[in-house]
């Protein structure tokens, strides 16, 4: 397994492999862990590692500096429902939204920029 500080990441080769080692930020500066599954959100890939814990693209090392969002037109109406009912499953059994890397917080963050996204003002849409 080679760690993603170590190798030089294209777009072309990116993301990394399920069971390699890869370098991410986080609270505690930069750790490493082995990633279990990349699976992609409402809006961005989501890495998911062996401890369970869950880091969004942007702060994985090596990450392309163009970040690959997903259009909203491509979320459909029972991904959103899904991620809704996985919200409302978490926060009946009492977990703690404020969490960082944890389940709740990716959904949760995921679920948010998606609303924003939906409902943004075609002014403020990039050309």
């Amino acid at each position: 397994m080679q760690s993603t500080a170590k190798q030089l990441c294209t777009e072309a080769s990116w993301p990394p492999a399920e069971g390699q080692i890869i370098t991410f930020k986080s609270s505690n500066g930069f750790e490493t862990n082995i990633l279990k599954e990349v699976r992609w959100g409402l809006v961005w890939r989501d890495f998911i590692l062996e401890d369970g814990r869950v880091i969004p693209e942007h702060r994985i090392s090596g990450c392309p500096e163009r970040h690959v969002w997903r259009k909203i037109s491509e979320v459909s109406d029972i991904e959103r429902e899904e991620c809704e009912g996985r919200l409302l499953a978490m926060a009946a059994v009492g977990m703690d939204p404020r969490k960082r890397d944890e389940s709740f917080w990716a959904e949760l963050n995921q679920y948010l920029a998606y609303t924003y996204l939906r409902f943004k003002p075609a002014s403020l849409e990039q050309k």
